[in-house]
């Protein structure tokens, strides 16, 4: 039999211990941001002899370091970090690497180039811990409207208006439209959100007879948005409503003209009205007009009606506007 005796310092052994355990967390806590920092991935461009490098790297014991091809320009690197990043992301460093053995061959486009984002390799940091939860898969946004096709993993764009939407990644929820002079993306507002008018409006026509012929024709678009989708296959959901047209195109020596005029008027506006989806002012609506006119002018001066001729009366409403 064991016999074991002790004198009772329960105080002061506890009032020690808090205090080492208070320093051991203090220390544990700094060491933590110090594995924090060394833990983080970076993706950088370098620069270096006129030439520049993509760089997926993370410092620490279990650091590493890909560096991508050299190339003459900053966005082609910058498009080589964000092919780094993404394999970085899916398969960690082993991916990475990989891809860097591929990137030398690759070219990118004009296009890949002109929408390079240094900013959005920032979205490729990330902290690896053993006690990570499961990866946050970020939902992508849905603009409004209809007519959005997919450009990228990260935007969609309205082919007809060329206005893209960023669905994921530091520019979420933003519209972008490429600058036609420098050829670069700029923010734009938001599409326009049809509103319904309470307006009605109607329309008539009387025709001149003349050498017992009828040399005018004249074409009513009741529901233009309607038309599009169901003559030219795409949507117009951006429209103020009521959204019609009216068009009166008279003959000069026969018909032929106005014939052919009134079966092309829709096929010439509405492709014209789907270009812009933001709010249209009155001057706009006026160039609209003016556009579509031109646009039947040249084509019917090249066909066999050129001759005929016509005269023509167009008007439009969107809206509140005529």
């Amino acid at each position: 039999m064991i016999f074991s005796s002790c004198r009772n310092t329960q105080k002061p052994r506890n009032t020690s211990a808090t205090l080492a355990f208070h320093q051991f967390r203090l220390s544990q806590e700094q060491q933590g941001d110090e594995t924090v920092a060394k833990d983080a991935v970076r993706v950088v461009v370098e620069h270096d002899d006129q030439k520049y490098n993509a760089k997926i790297y993370r410092d620490g014991v279990k650091g590493f370091s890909v560096v991508g091809p050299a190339r003459d320009s900053r966005p082609e690197a910058i498009c080589d970090g964000m092919e780094l990043g993404r394999a970085h992301a899916a398969d960690g460093q082993e991916g990475a690497q990989r891809v860097s053995v591929r990137l030398p061959k690759k070219q990118w486009s004009a296009r890949e180039i002109a929408c390079a984002d240094e900013q959005a390799l920032d979205h490729f940091s990330a902290v690896k811990s053993q006690s990570a939860k499961a990866p946050v898969v970020e939902q992508k946004l849905i603009p409004p409207g209809e007519g959005w096709t997919r450009y990228d993993e990260e935007q969609v764009v309205d082919q007809r208006s060329q206005v893209y939407f960023v669905q994921i990644g530091p520019r979420a929820g933003q519209y972008l439209k490429r600058n036609s002079d420098t050829g670069k993306f700029e923010t734009v507002g938001p599409p326009n959100t049809s509103k319904n008018f309470p307006i009605a409006v109607s329309a008539g026509s009387a025709s001149l007879i003349k050498r017992g012929v009828k040399l005018d024709r004249v074409v009513i678009l009741n529901d233009i948005a309607k038309i599009a989708r169901l003559a030219l296959k795409f949507p117009l959901s951006f429209l103020d409503t009521p959204a019609c047209a009216y068009a009166m195109f008279q003959g000069l020596r026969t018909a032929e003209s106005a014939q052919w005029c009134a079966e092309n008027f829709h096929k010439k506006l509405l492709p014209i009205l789907a270009e812009k989806i933001h709010t249209y002012e009155m001057s706009e609506l006026e160039a609209v007009l003016r556009r579509t006119l031109e646009s039947l002018d040249a084509e019917l001066m090249l066909s066999t009606h050129a001759f005929s001729g016509c005269g023509a009366l167009l008007a439009l409403v969107l809206g509140d506007k005529l």
